[in-house]
Formats: C-alpha cells, structure tokens, sequence
C-alpha cells in the first residue's frame, strides 16, 4: 500500500489486463465476422452455429464457383457462335433462291458472301446488310440459281466463312 491509502498498479496485473482486454477485443472482432458471414449466404438461420455458418459459407462459395465456371463455358459458347455462321435460311421457288444467313462480325464478310455466289455462277437480284445489336450481320441475298444443288453447294460454302 502506499501512504495514501492505494494500492499501487502491479505490472503483471496490468500486463494481465491488457491481454484479457486484447482477448475480448479479439473475439468481439470474430463475433462481428462471423455475423457478417452469416449475412451474406442465403438460408442460414439466425442463430447457426459458428461450425454450420463455416460449412455453408464453404458450400455456398463452391456453388459459386459452378456458376462461375457455367457462365464462362457459355461466354466461350457464344463467342464461337458468333465466329461462325449462326444460321443460313434458303428459300427456293424455280429457279430464284432466298439466302437469309447471319455473318460473325469481321472486315470483308460481306464481300466474301458476294464471292461465293459469284463462284457458283448465281446472278445476285438484290443484296441487303444489316448489322445487328449482337454485333453479327444479318444478310439477305436473293439470286437466280442452276438448280437446288447449286443452292446447298452455296449454303455449304457460306457456311465456312
């Protein structure tokens, strides 16, 4: 005791309540994690275990990344799509066809498409371009044929570009 009456702070229970006070700190702070935790993954109860909020939060973030790996393999899916011909509609009536197809974007399609009537010796009667939200062009070719043949030989062909 000192002369006044106090009783003077002694070291080691100074230092041992600083280490309870880092301690409460310290879990207060995990407390406050795991109620966030919690928050954020759907179908946990109020009052879950620390144990089941781990679990879930684990399935929950595998879930996600299924859904993350889907999304990207459909991602690929449709740039490849656009990359190709998406569709070629003919329409045959006598001798006259109907070419309705959608070109991936790229400088130079439409001329090609062109090209390959011209190699199969089809007279073009009319031609329109359209480019669509998609980023594709929407092509419509209207030309007089040989045959049915010719016009599959044709589909076949745009079907490469």
């Amino acid at each position: 005791m000192k002369e006044d009456g106090s009783e003077a702070a002694h070291p080691a229970s100074l230092r041992k309540n600083e280490a309870l006070q880092l301690e409460r700190s310290r879990r207060d702070k995990m407390a406050e994690f795991y109620t966030v935790l919690q928050s954020m993954v759907p179908n946990l109860f109020p009052r879950a275990t620390r144990t089941r909020v781990v679990d879930e939060t684990i399935s929950y973030i595998k879930s996600l990344e299924g859904v993350v790996t889907a999304l990207d393999s459909q991602k690929r899916a449709k740039k490849l799509h656009r990359r190709r011909n998406s569709s070629i509609t003919i329409t045959v009536s006598n001798r006259t066809a109907f070419f309705a197809l959608r070109v991936a974007p790229g400088h130079g399609r439409f001329a090609r498409v062109i090209e390959v009537f011209e190699k199969h010796k089809a007279e073009v009667l009319a031609a329109t371009v359209v480019a669509s939200e998609d980023g594709c062009t929407d092509v419509t070719v209207t030309a007089l044929l040989d045959g049915e043949e010719s016009a599959e030989r044709i589909k076949a062909e745009l079907m490469t570009l």
